[in-house]
C-alpha cells in the first residue's frame, strides 16, 4: 500500500472513533439544552483557547458558536470556568434549522495550537413528520386477481421516521 493509502486509512479510522465516542442527545424544537464541557486540568484563559463549533452538514464545514467567554449567538450561553473546570454551552430555544448536528467543545494551547481537549456532541432536534399519505388516493379501485399498489409515505420530520 502507497503511503497515501495508508495515511487516508488512519485518517478514516480515527474519524470514524472519534464519531463513535460522541455522546448523542435528543431534544424538541424550543427547549433549553446543556451541553457540558468539563476538564480537570487547570487551563487558565491565558495559555489556553477555548472553543465550541457546531455541524449541521457536512464533516469539514463548522462555524463556531463561541470562542473564549464570547458566544456568537444569541440563542447560546456560556458557562465559562476555566478555573473550575467547566466551559458548558447552554442553547436556548432549540431550533432544528439551528441546533440539529455535531457540538464539539475544543481547548488547545495557545502558541502550539495542541489539541488538549475536546468533547463531542450529535444533537438531534426532534420534529413530527406530516401525516401520512396513502397513493394513489383517498379511494382505490380493485379488481378482482390483478394487482393494486398502495404507497404509505410521509414529508419531513427528525429523525427520519420509518412507516410500515
Amino acid at each position: 500500500m502507497t503511503t497515501i493509502k495508508l495515511l487516508i486509512i488512519a485518517c478514516l479510522w480515527l474519524w470514524m472513533l472519534a464519531v463513535a465516542a460522541d455522546e448523542s442527545l435528543d431534544t424538541r424544537e424550543g427547549v433549553d439544552l446543556v451541553l457540558k464541557c468539563r476538564f480537570t486540568e487547570h487551563y487558565d484563559s491565558t495559555d489556553f483557547t477555548f472553543y465550541w463549533a457546531r455541524w449541521t452538514c457536512c464533516p469539514t464545514l463548522f462555524e463556531n458558536v463561541a470562542i473564549g467567554d464570547v458566544q456568537l449567538n444569541s440563542n447560546y450561553r456560556l458557562d465559562f470556568r476555566p478555573g473550575r473546570g467547566l466551559y458548558d454551552l447552554q442553547i436556548k430555544n432549540t431550533s432544528y434549522n439551528r441546533d440539529n448536528g455535531r457540538f464539539e467543545c475544543r481547548i488547545k494551547a495557545k502558541g502550539t495550537g495542541a489539541d488538549v481537549h475536546q468533547e463531542f456532541y450529535n444533537v438531534t432536534v426532534l420534529t413530527a413528520p406530516h401525516p401520512p399519505m396513502v397513493t394513489p388516493g383517498n379511494i382505490a379501485v380493485a379488481t378482482e386477481e390483478k394487482p393494486l399498489e398502495l404507497t404509505c409515505s410521509s414529508i419531513g420530520g427528525s429523525p427520519d421516521p420509518t412507516i410500515t
